[in-house]
Parts: C-alpha cells; sequence; structure tokens
C-alpha cells in the first residue's frame, strides 16, 4: 500500500471518523514533526466555512488553543482508494492529552477536587478571552474541546495552577463551522460563555448540562431547572455555584434568578476573584510539601459525602414528583458522540418514589458479556471460533484473528467478523478497536437481535484502510445489544492476509 499524503503531509493514523470528516494524526517531513489533519472532501458544502475558519483560528497567538499551522485547499489525496477527488485539509498541532470523559472515566467517576478544576477553567476562560478581543468564537465547546496534557496530575493542583502547558483547547472556530446545525452552537461570545461554564460544570461533576455530548451523561435537573454542582457532588462552595450557573446562563439553567454573564473577561475576573479569595490554600513548593496528595481514608471519607449528597438530589428530583429525566436533542459531534431524539430515560420514577439508574444514561465502558465469530458468508459458518474471547480479555497480548485469505478482500467473500453481547440494550455511541495489522476496513454494526444477515443491523461507524487502533465514532448513538465488527477488508501480514482484533471497547 502506498503512503497517503496530502500536500507535503503523510497520514499516518486516522483516529476518528464522523461522517465525512475524517481525523487524523500525520507527519510534516519538512519540519519533522507530528501533526493533526482534519480532513474534509473539498466538494462538501461545509468546505468554504471551515476554510475560512481555519483561517480565522489561524490568527488568534495563544499557547492554550492548539494552533491552525496550515491549509491544504483542493488538493488530491495521493495513495487513497476513495473515488472523492480533492479534499480541504486543516493541519493543526499534534498535541497528546486527555479530555473530561477520559479522565472521568480513568477515576471511575470520581470527582476533581475544586482547587484543581477552577485554574483549569479559568485558563480555558482566558484563551477564550484572548480569542475573542481579535473577533475569533469557538462556537462550539463540547467535553471534548478541552484537552489536558498528559503530564497533568489530578491528585496534585501544584501541576495545575498558571501552567498554560496544562490546558488546550481545540477545534476553534472550526467545529462550528463543521457542524453548523447544532441547535447549542453558535459564533458569539454568548455562546462561548455558556461552554465555559457547561465545562466548569462537567469538571466539577462530571456531567453536561446541555444533555449527553461525548459519552458524558445529562446534568440532572428539578422542576425544569438545572441542579447547581454542589448538589450534585460534596466540597463545592456556593461561590463556585453562582460563578458556573451564571456562565453557563438561564437559557440552560432553567433559572432566571442569576444575571448572566456580559462577556469573557467578566468571568475571568470572577474566577480570579475565586481564587485570590482570603484564607485560599496557597500550593506554593512549599505548600505543595505541606498538603500532600489525600489518602485513601480521606479519599473514601469524601467519597461517602459525595454519596449522601447524591442521594439527597436523587430524593430532591423524586420529591418534585419528576416523571424522567430526558435526553436533549443535539447532532453530530466533532470530537465525540451526541444523543438523538430517541425517547431514553436518565432517572425514571417507579412506584413508591423509587428512584432507579437507567444504564442509557451512564457514560462511559460497556463490557460485553459475550463474544462469538460471525461468518455468515463462509463455507463452515466459522471463523476462528477458539479465539474470540481474546479480543474482549482487556488483554493487549491476545488476539481474535480471522482465517488466512490470498486476497485483501477475503477471497470475494465479502466479509467476516466479530459478534460482542452487551448482556442488555445499550445506547452504543462509539468503539474503539485495537486491531492486528495496519490496513483493515472495518464496518461497526448495531442490532437488537443477533441477525444472521448484515443487512439487518444498524451501521454505527465505519472506515477503510486504518491503522493499528481507531475510535469508530457516530454522529448519534445506536440502541442494541448486539455490536458487530465487520471486516471487509484484511491486511497483510507475513505474506497473507489476515484481520484481528486484539481488544475491542464499546462506549456509551
Amino acid at each position: 500500500m502506498n503512503d497517503r499524503r496530502i500536500g507535503r503531509y503523510l497520514l499516518d493514523v486516522l483516529v476518528s471518523q464522523t461522517g465525512v470528516v475524517e481525523l487524523w494524526k500525520g507527519f510534516d517531513p519538512a519540519l519533522d514533526r507530528p501533526v493533526s489533519l482534519r480532513l474534509l472532501p473539498f466538494t462538501d458544502p461545509r468546505a468554504p466555512a471551515a476554510e475560512a475558519a481555519a483561517r480565522q483560528a489561524a490568527t488568534v497567538d495563544d499557547r492554550r488553543i492548539i494552533a491552525v499551522l496550515d491549509i491544504v485547499s483542493d488538493e488530491p489525496l495521493i495513495g487513497s482508494e476513495t473515488p472523492v477527488a480533492t479534499y480541504l485539509a486543516i493541519v493543526s498541532e499534534w498535541v497528546e492529552g486527555r479530555t473530561l470523559t477520559d479522565i472521568y472515566e480513568e477515576r471511575e467517576g470520581e470527582a476533581i477536587e475544586i482547587d484543581e478544576v477552577m485554574p483549569v477553567i479559568r485558563q480555558v476562560a482566558i484563551a477564550l478571552q484572548h480569542s475573542h478581543e481579535v473577533g475569533v468564537h469557538h462556537g462550539r465547546l463540547r467535553p471534548g474541546s478541552l484537552l489536558i496534557a498528559e503530564t497533568a496530575d489530578f491528585d496534585d493542583p501544584f501541576t495545575l495552577l498558571g501552567d498554560t502547558n496544562v490546558v488546550r483547547i481545540r477545534g476553534l472556530a472550526v467545529d462550528a463551522a463543521l457542524w453548523p446545525d447544532d441547535a447549542i452552537a453558535g459564533h458569539g461570545a454568548a455562546e462561548d460563555i455558556t461552554g465555559v461554564g457547561s465545562l466548569l460544570y462537567a469538571m466539577l461533576t462530571g456531567r453536561w448540562p446541555q444533555g449527553l455530548i461525548d459519552g458524558m451523561s445529562p446534568a440532572p435537573r428539578a422542576a425544569g431547572r438545572l441542579l447547581p454542582p454542589s448538589q450534585v457532588v460534596a466540597d463545592v462552595p456556593t461561590a463556585v455555584d453562582e460563578i458556573c450557573l451564571r456562565a453557563v446562563g438561564p437559557a440552560v439553567s432553567g433559572d432566571a434568578r442569576s444575571a448572566p454573564y456580559a462577556d469573557m473577561s467578566s468571568v475571568v475576573t470572577a474566577m480570579t476573584a475565586w481564587e485570590q479569595r482570603p484564607g485560599r490554600r496557597a500550593f506554593t513548593l512549599a505548600g505543595r510539601d505541606a498538603h500532600p496528595r489525600l489518602t485513601t481514608g480521606r479519599r473514601a471519607l469524601r467519597t461517602v459525602g459525595r454519596m449522601a449528597l447524591a442521594a439527597a438530589a436523587l430524593v430532591l428530583i423524586a420529591g418534585v414528583g419528576l416523571a424522567g429525566l430526558r435526553l436533549a436533542q443535539s447532532s453530530d459531534s466533532p470530537w465525540g458522540v451526541t444523543a438523538d431524539a430517541a425517547s431514553i430515560e436518565v432517572l425514571t420514577e417507579v412506584g413508591g418514589g423509587e428512584i432507579v439508574a437507567n444504564p442509557f444514561g451512564v457514560p462511559g465502558e460497556i463490557v460485553p458479556v459475550n463474544a462469538t465469530d460471525f461468518d455468515p458468508l463462509g463455507s463452515d459458518g466459522s471463523e476462528s471460533p477458539e479465539f474470540v474471547s481474546s479480543a474482549i480479555d482487556q488483554g493487549a497480548d491476545t488476539a481474535w484473528t480471522t482465517d488466512t485469505y490470498f486476497s485483501a478482500d477475503l477471497d470475494g467473500k465479502g466479509g467476516t467478523g466479530l459478534v460482542l453481547d452487551l448482556g442488555t440494550s445499550e445506547a452504543v455511541s462509539a468503539v474503539r478497536l485495537e486491531l492486528q495489522g495496519s490496513g483493515s476496513s472495518v464496518r461497526v454494526l448495531v442490532a437488537a437481535k443477533p441477525y444472521g444477515k448484515v443487512s439487518k443491523w444498524s451501521v454505527l461507524a465505519e472506515a477503510p484502510a486504518i491503522g493499528t487502533a481507531i475510535d469508530l465514532r457516530a454522529p448519534r448513538p445506536v440502541v442494541g445489544r448486539y455490536v458487530l465488527i465487520w471486516f471487509t477488508q484484511l491486511p497483510l501480514i507475513d505474506g497473507v492476509y489476515q484481520g484481528g482484533i486484539r481488544d475491542v471497547t464499546v462506549l456509551r
């Protein structure tokens, strides 16, 4: 297979794909550095707006905002088998980091300390204040828009205070141009203030005020009003509640009692005042030793407190007679997934006022209960059944592999794959794959039953000629119990064509 490139840039790994928009990790041989490339067919009607937005974003000089480095317009993709003739490529810095969803998955839902949260979101607000000063707005802030550098330690606030290298914001102006139909996005300062408030809420609670987005669950509401962060997790001061809800704004919070901030500088001023409040713990070199990381016992005590407040919040919801919290309708997400208009309840009131959790509303990983090979087009109907457990054992040193073939198209068979049984119906948003070899073409499908015909399954996502690892994300979740990983092209390995799955993770 020829190296894929556009202009001077080499395309190494397809990181994610949403519709026809692809995100690649690439390489710039001229400057000897990795880069990020967002590809869009040049004939797509969004291409002119995306190119103009990228040129705007390139004028913003702030370390916290991932910089647009180059724009390749109307160029062919060399080495690609796609029928699309030319592409728009937006070339940006390549940044290693974790999103808020990633961080909460790693912490297994445990909340982040307030003294770790506020410096991060203040840096976001300062960066956007600078971009607003030159007339550039993000327009589509999401949990996936914020990257925390790999060096950040969320058990040690000292590593976060004042460090602009920790906070990186991606998608400035470009995301709003690529996904213009989002009902909660816009191009003005007010939308960015709401976005900053939503990021603050999400970092404090692990919930998103505007519905299910990027795998993060919706924030709880009571009588149409957003519950303040202090009623969702412990240890959030009233002053931080006020900053958060004023930034989110009455249109999102459902509470008109607090006046929204007029501009981003007002948000920065409020956060700065809170951080400089009298009696604040000082994290200096000496202070770092004086305030060591929380011990296991303190973590346990803090967790009990959070559970108690969470229970109180659920009682409040039940007390006002809330029949159910439903996901807000959203459109495509550039970094993660969004909910469609399906009636999926997050909390449901049942007889006696009991509140029960619905797995549709819980973000993060879905662990399959079983896996089976799927070979409806083969002569014997099986494809390495003895290795299927290796795909879901969370071990990168084991793998389920296909049979070997003499051509990439499985000798004309059309496809083969693996079916994952999730145990119950789930709203599947993404699948993370670690594969054998480089060059597989894969479709991910979801169904309520393990149908024998591929045509009966609903497509979640697909990508051609992918590398050894990829996140395949859907514009909207697809509900079903079974997930099919369907190989239509296999990579060349040791003179034969064979694919396989080293590990698979299903995400809500």
